[in-house]
């Protein structure tokens, strides 16, 4: 039987959800107990049932709320630029401000693709696509020829360069590799616009 939520009822909710995403951040999925959000929330451990029923629930309400696609998207309207090339730089630096804004952010994409086995993808490029529609007709009516055709795909580039260029700057500073100079994100942005090949 579905509950009316109350302000107050919203109010626990989101303390929840942000309780979660604090604590499966930093330890993991698994190593996250209904018992251990409900006490972060500062709620009883039964109460937590009156807004979700199981930690399956929560992570989709965290991985909605938190996730990088979804939390970049209201950014992308804000890009600028007078060609693609300067449209997708600003759209880049963009929602890098916003990732790095949001300490476990990169944390919470470990968790979805190993510990969830990207089992809530689907939803959320279904949820995050209509929002990015704006940007991608803005690139696409700039009268420059773009390769490729499929908007979603070059959004999938995108995103995907960006990610792996937040994932990689990680794993590069908390190593014990000798660094050269550090790729910067417009390096990153200029292979994803002209590739590699001169």
């Amino acid at each position: 039987m579905p509950t009316t939520r109350t302000a107050g009822g919203e109010a626990t909710r989101q303390k929840l959800i942000e309780a979660s995403y604090r604590l499966i951040t930093s330890r993991g999925y698994h190593a996250t107990s209904m018992r251990d959000i409900a006490s972060e929330a500062g709620i009883t451990a039964g109460s937590i049932y009156n807004h979700f029923p199981d930690k399956e629930q929560i992570v989709k309400e965290v991985l909605l709320a938190y996730h990088p696609i979804m939390k970049v998207m209201p950014v992308l309207e804000q890009a600028e630029g007078l060609s693609v090339s300067e449209l997708i730089h600003d759209a880049a630096r963009r929602i890098m401000h916003e990732i790095d804004a949001s300490p476990g952010i990169l944390n919470l994409i470990y968790i979805e693709l190993i510990e969830l086995n990207g089992r809530h993808l689907q939803e959320l490029i279904g949820t995050m696509f209509p929002l990015v529609q704006g940007f991608l007709e803005r690139v696409y009516s700039s009268g420059e020829t773009i390769r490729p055709q499929d908007p979603l795909l070059l959004f999938r580039g995108l995103i995907g360069q960006l990610l792996g260029y937040g994932l990689t700057r990680a794993a590069i500073a908390a190593s014990s590799v000798e660094q050269g100079r550090e790729a910067s994100l417009d390096d990153f942005v200029d292979i994803f616009l002209h590739g590699v090949l001169e």
